[in-house]
């Protein structure tokens, strides 16, 4: 079962300060992670992640096979939407960075900092039955990236940015 995020977005209109970007990304949202591929054509996935408040950087977990871990190797650039459906206020994380593959392809039951990130991702998007799930693939080949964010845009409310406005 997929667990819900607990957020109440801020009251406001703007940029999130970084305690609510960290608050924000300590949610259950699912990620899109567009990746180029080596014809120049966008590839979009929607993925889980983990987020480092302290580092400011992103965890994904791959499967062995995964496409956009291919176009990683031709062209490290990439970009996460992280955004709130939930609520009319539509909060959301922007970024475009550098993806680097820390580990891989490797069995998450082989490498305790794999295996480490993929228990906490299940436990996050899955509650208390996310191990359990997790368990079932751990002998499947993955690959741990880092995503190293260069640009971040951030916004929350009900209204358009100024930028956006005839007034």
């Amino acid at each position: 079962m997929y667990t819900l995020p607990d957020y109440e977005p801020p009251d406001k209109i703007g940029k999130l300060t970084d305690d609510e970007v960290d608050a924000f990304l300590a949610q259950p949202w699912k990620t899109r992670l567009a990746t180029i591929t080596p014809q120049n054509t966008p590839y979009i996935v929607p993925l889980w992640y983990q987020f480092d408040a302290t580092e400011r950087v992103f965890y994904i977990v791959a499967r062995g096979r995964s496409k956009y871990v291919q176009h990683i190797l031709h062209n490290p650039a990439v970009a996460l939407q992280i955004a709130d459906d939930a609520h009319l206020e539509n909060t959301r994380v922007m970024i475009e960075g550098t993806a680097k593959i820390l580990v891989g392809p490797v069995p998450p039951d082989e490498n305790p900092e794999l295996q480490e990130i993929v228990l906490a991702m299940s436990r996050k998007y899955m509650g208390e039955e996310g191990p359990a799930y997790a368990q079932g693939t751990t002998s499947q080949p993955r690959y741990l990236l880092k995503i190293t964010p260069h640009r971040w845009t951030t916004w929350t409310g009900r209204a358009w940015a100024p930028r956006y406005r005839k007034d």
